[in-house]
C-alpha cells in the first residue's frame, strides 16, 4: 500500500515536468530545428514568406567546403562552386541562404525527401530513378567520371585493362552504381568502397598510396585535387556525361520552381555562370604536373625559412600569406638571389624603381623583398577601382604587378571596345592576349606589351595559391586584417599600416599609369 502511494506521488511531481519538456519539445525553436524528428518539424516555409532558402548539400571540392578564416579562431568561412552558385541564387530571390551539410549522397536524398531544406544543390545527375522523386531545375554543368591511374605506371586503355584491379569508389554516389553496373561486363573487376562520408580527396590519395590501382570520381574533382596529386592522371572517361541540375524538396511550389528557370536563363546570358566555372575550375588546366611537384618539394626545403617572412607581410598588408608566398613562388621559386636580363631582382622580382618607392634598401635581402612586394601588391590593388568584386579586382591587382597598371587600363580599354566587361578578369584576359597585335596597341596610350604573359602570370598564382592554402595553415590575427584567400571572400583589409608608397598611391578615379610603374 505504502509503495503504491510512493508510485502515486512520483507521478503526480513528474507529469507537470513531463508536460513541460513536452511543451518545450512543441515550441517553434525546437520544432524549426533541423535536428527535430519528422513527426515534430513544422512544414518548411516559401522563401518568400520566411526569407531565406534552405539547400541541402554535400562537402567537397566542387560543392562547398570550410575555409579557415584568418585572424577569427574556429570560425571558418563556406566556399565552393555549388555554395557560390546557391548564394548567388538566394541574392537574386532577395532571401537569405542557408546551408544544410549532409555527411553522404543517401543522407542528402533522405533529407530532401522529408522537406529538411527547399532545393539540393549537390552536383545531381537527375537519373530517370530521381525523376520519379523529385523535379530538377535546368542543367547548370556537364560532367564525366574518369578513371584515374599513377601516371608512372601503364596507362589503362579501356575498362578490360581495369580486371583484376581494385578500383576506389565512395559508397552509395553515382560513380559507385556507375561501377556496379560495369560489373557485370567486367566480373573481374574489385571495388574498393570508402564510407559515403569519405572527402572525395581521400580516392586519390589512395591509389596515390597504391591502396588502390585506379579511383573512379568526375573531371571536375579531379581538375581541383590533381593539383596537390601530381602523380596521377585521368586514364580514360567511364559512362556517359552526366547533366547536373538543382531537386526540389516534393514540397516546393510553382513558383520557386520556375524563379531557378530565371535565374539561370539570366547568369548564363550575363556571363555571371561563365564566370563561376572560371573561378573555380578556369585555371586548373593551365598547372602541368612538373610544376605541381616542384612546389610542392619547396614547400618542404624552402618555404619552413620564408614563412615568418610571409606572415609578417600578412600583417602589415591583410593580405593573407598564402597568396603573397604564390607570387614569389610564381616569380622567383622562392630563391632571394634570383636575378632577370632586365634588372629585376630578389624573391618578389622587384624593379630598382619599385624598390624605392617600397623602401626595400636591399633586394636580394628575402625579408625586404618579401615585404616590399606585399607593399607594392597592396598598393596596385587599392587603385584598381572599389567596384570591382573580388576575386577579380585581386586578378587585375597581379596582372598589373606582371607588367605595370598603364598596360592594365589599355587592357580594360581594349576589353570594353570588344563589348565585354572591364570589371572581369575572365573579359580582361581575352583583351591582354591580343596586346601583341599591332593593329590593337597602336590604337592604346601604353603600346605593345607581353599580355599572355601576365595571363600566365595570373593563372598561375592562382594555381599556386589553391595548393598552398589546401596544405597550409592560415595566420591567426588581429580580427582588424580580414583579407581571405577564399575566392568567395576576397575583401579589402580593415586596417592597414601606412607606408610612405601609400601616402603617394593616386585615387582610383585618377589617371594612374603614370605613378604606377612596372615593377
Amino acid at each position: 500500500m505504502k509503495r503504491k502511494r510512493k508510485l502515486t506521488v512520483a507521478l503526480i511531481i513528474a507529469a507537470p515536468i513531463v508536460g513541460g519538456l513536452l511543451a518545450l519539445a512543441l515550441s517553434v525553436g525546437v520544432r524549426e530545428s533541423s535536428l527535430a524528428p519528422q513527426w515534430l518539424r513544422l512544414p518548411l516555409k516559401a522563401p518568400r514568406v520566411s526569407g531565406e532558402i534552405v539547400f541541402l548539400t554535400l562537402r567537397g571540392p566542387t560543392t562547398t567546403q570550410n575555409i579557415p578564416r584568418a585572424g577569427k579562431s574556429g570560425d571558418d568561412s563556406q566556399t565552393g562552386f555549388e555554395h557560390d552558385l546557391a548564394t548567388l541564387f538566394a541574392a537574386e530571390l532577395g532571401v537569405k541562404a542557408k546551408f544544410i551539410v549532409l555527411p553522404s549522397y543517401q543522407k542528402l536524398l533522405e533529407a530532401l525527401r522529408e522537406g529538411r531544406g527547399h532545393i539540393a544543390a549537390a552536383g545531381l545527375s537527375p537519373t530517370v530513378e530521381l525523376r520519379q522523386q523529385f523535379a530538377f531545375s535546368q542543367s547548370y554543368k556537364i560532367v564525366q567520371n574518369q578513371l584515374i591511374y599513377r601516371s608512372n605506371e601503364a596507362k589503362p586503355r579501356s575498362m578490360k585493362d581495369a580486371e583484376g584491379k581494385h578500383i576506389a569508389v565512395i559508397a552509395e554516389t553515382p560513380g559507385h552504381d556507375v561501377l556496379r553496373e560495369l560489373t557485370g561486363d567486367f566480373p573481374g573487376i574489385a571495388i574498393d568502397v570508402l564510407p559515403q562520408d569519405a572527402d572525395p580527396d581521400e580516392l586519390l590519395k589512395r591509389v596515390e598510396s597504391e591502396q588502390s590501382d585506379f579511383a573512379l570520381t568526375d573531371n571536375f574533382a579531379f581538375l581541383v585535387g590533381k593539383r596537390v596529386h601530381p602523380d596521377l592522371a585521368a586514364a580514360f572517361n567511364v559512362g556517359r556525361e552526366n547533366k547536373l541540375a538543382w531537386a526540389f524538396a516534393p514540397q516546393v511550389d510553382y513558383d520557386l520552381q520556375q524563379s531557378t528557370v530565371l535565374f539561370f536563363e539570366k547568369i548564363r546570358n550575363n556571363g555571371s555562370l561563365a564566370r563561376l566555372v572560371d573561378r573555380y575550375y578556369g585555371h586548373t588546366n593551365r598547372i602541368q604536373a612538373i610544376d605541381s611537384e616542384e612546389i610542392l618539394s619547396k614547400m618542404q626545403t624552402a618555404l619552413p625559412k620564408l614563412r615568418p617572412f610571409f606572415h609578417e607581410a600578412q600583417q602589415l598588408t591583410g593580405i593573407d600569406w598564402r597568396l603573397l608566398a604564390a607570387v614569389g613562388y610564381q616569380e622567383s621559386h622562392w630563391d632571394a638571389l634570383a636575378t632577370s636580363p632586365t634588372g629585376v631582382r630578389g624573391l618578389m622580382m622587384l624593379t630598382e624603381d619599385t624598390a624605392d618607392r617600397m623602401n626595400v634598401k636591399n633586394r636580394l635581402d628575402a625579408r625586404e623583398s618579401i615585404l616590399g612586394g606585399s607593399r607594392y601588391l597592396l598598393t596596385l590593388r587599392e587603385v584598381v577601382p572599389e567596384r570591382i568584386p573580388e576575386p577579380d579586382r585581386t586578378w587585375l591587382a597581379l596582372a598589373a604587378y606582371n607588367q605595370g597598371y598603364g598596360h592594365l587600363e589599355d587592357a580594360r580599354i581594349l576589353t570594353q571596345r570588344m563589348k565585354l566587361n572591364a570589371d572581369s578578369w575572365l573579359d580582361v584576359r581575352k583583351a591582354y592576349l591580343r596586346l601583341r597585335e599591332p593593329a590593337v596597341y597602336d590604337t592604346l596610350k601604353h603600346g605593345f606589351a607581353r599580355g599572355d604573359e601576365a595571363v600566365q602570370f595570373v593563372e598561375n598564382i592562382r594555381n599556386y595559391a589553391d595548393i598552398l592554402t589546401k596544405l597550409e595553415k592560415p595566420l591567426e590575427m588581429d580580427s582588424r586584417f580580414d583579407l581571405l584567400l577564399d575566392d568567395t571572400n576576397l575583401a579589402a583589409p580593415k586596417k592597414v599600416q601606412p607606408t610612405k608608397a601609400s601616402a603617394q598611391t593616386p585615387s582610383a578615379a585618377q589617371t594612374p599609369s603614370a605613378v604606377i610603374a612596372p615593377r
